[in-house]
């Protein structure tokens, strides 16, 4: 496996995490209804989904983050533009999907 593939590898993985976070979370709030009543075994299962989806979220984005960093002494990039074009869809680009996923969830909720 390339360098290339194992990058993009981890970015489909943080945005699995970002998915399963986000259904989770919703899942959670259709488990607790607004007055406070519901089914609190269910909501406290989907929310400790959401946390470990997050936590491992961050992990593969900290392996992402060290992997470019290291890659970047062993790779020869042309100009500045290129390496930072290189690092949108590994390293910047996943936080910021999270960000706005759940900014969206809570205008939505």
């Amino acid at each position: 496996m390339n360098l290339r593939r194992l990058k993009l590898a981890l970015c489909a993985g943080e945005m699995v995490c970002v998915v399963a976070s986000l259904a989770a979370a919703r899942a959670a709030d259709i488990a607790m209804d607004q007055s406070g009543l519901g089914g609190l075994d269910r909501f406290a299962f989907w929310n400790s989904i959401v946390g470990l989806s997050v936590m491992l979220f961050f992990l593969l984005w900290v392996a992402a983050v060290l992997l470019a960093v290291f890659s970047r002494q062993r790779e020869f990039y042309a100009s500045k533009r290129e390496y930072w074009m290189n690092l949108v869809p590994d390293v910047i680009l996943p936080p910021l999907v999270m960000l706005a996923g759940w900014g969206a969830a809570f205008m939505l909720l």
